[in-house]
C-alpha cells in the first residue's frame, strides 16, 4: 500500500528530529572535552556544511517526487463528462460540455445532473466580478471549489462517489445578495 502525502511528511519530521537530536548529543557530549577553540569551530563548520548538504539534497528530492502529486491535469485522469460553468450576480449557469459562447451569451440553468461514480471536468468562469464555484456534499461539507474569474477559464475535477444533490454556493463576497447565489448539482 503506497505512502499518504501525510505520512511521508510525518516519516520526514522524524527523521529531521531524530539527525537534530543527534546533533544536540553530539555537541553536549563534545562540550566536556577540552580542546583548542579554533579545532572546535572548524569540526563545526565541517559538520554544518555536511548538514546542510544532506538537507539540501534531501529537500530536493522530496520536492521533485512531491510535484508529481500535485493535481495538474497531466496527472488527473480524462474526464468522463465536462460541464461549463459561468458565474454572474447572482446566480450560476451550467450547461453539458465547453462552451464557445462569451459568457454574456452563454444559456444554461442553475441546476445540473452528472454521473455517480465518474470523472466531472468544470470548465467555470464569471461574466462580471469575481465568484467562488464551491460544491458542497449532501452533508454540508465542502468538497471542491475554484475562482470564477472575467475573462479566465479555471478548470475544476471531480469524482462524485455518492448519489445525491450538491449545493453550489459563492465563496467570493460578491454583492448584496451573495446568500442567494445557489446552484444544484443532481448526482445520480
Amino acid at each position: 500500500m503506497p505512502l499518504s502525502l501525510q505520512q511521508i511528511a510525518a516519516i520526514v519530521s522524524l527523521g529531521g528530529a531524530v539527525i537534530i537530536i543527534a546533533l544536540a548529543l553530539y555537541l553536549v557530549r563534545s562540550a566536556g572535552a577540552y580542546e583548542d577553540k579554533l579545532e572546535v569551530k572548524h569540526k563545526l563548520y565541517k559538520l554544518r556544511g555536511r548538514y546542510f548538504f544532506i538537507a539540501a539534497t534531501a529537500a530536493l528530492v522530496l520536492l521533485i517526487f512531491s510535484l508529481r502529486l500535485l493535481p495538474y491535469p497531466q496527472y488527473q485522469s480524462a474526464p468522463d463528462k465536462t460541464v461549463t460553468v459561468v458565474g454572474y450576480q447572482w446566480g450560476w449557469l451550467m450547461a453539458d460540455g465547453v462552451s464557445t459562447e462569451k459568457p454574456d451569451d452563454f444559456k444554461g440553468t442553475n441546476e445540473i445532473t452528472v454521473p455517480v461514480g465518474k470523472q466531472v471536468r468544470f470548465v467555470v468562469t464569471s461574466r462580471d466580478v469575481t465568484h467562488n464555484f464551491a460544491i458542497y456534499n449532501p452533508a454540508g461539507a465542502i468538497v471542491a471549489q475554484t475562482q470564477a474569474m472575467p475573462r479566465y477559464h479555471n478548470e475544476l475535477q471531480h469524482k462524485f462517489t455518492e448519489a445525491g444533490e450538491y449545493p453550489i454556493m459563492c465563496l467570493e463576497y460578491c454583492g448584496m445578495i451573495h446568500s442567494n447565489m445557489l446552484g444544484k448539482i443532481h448526482v445520480k
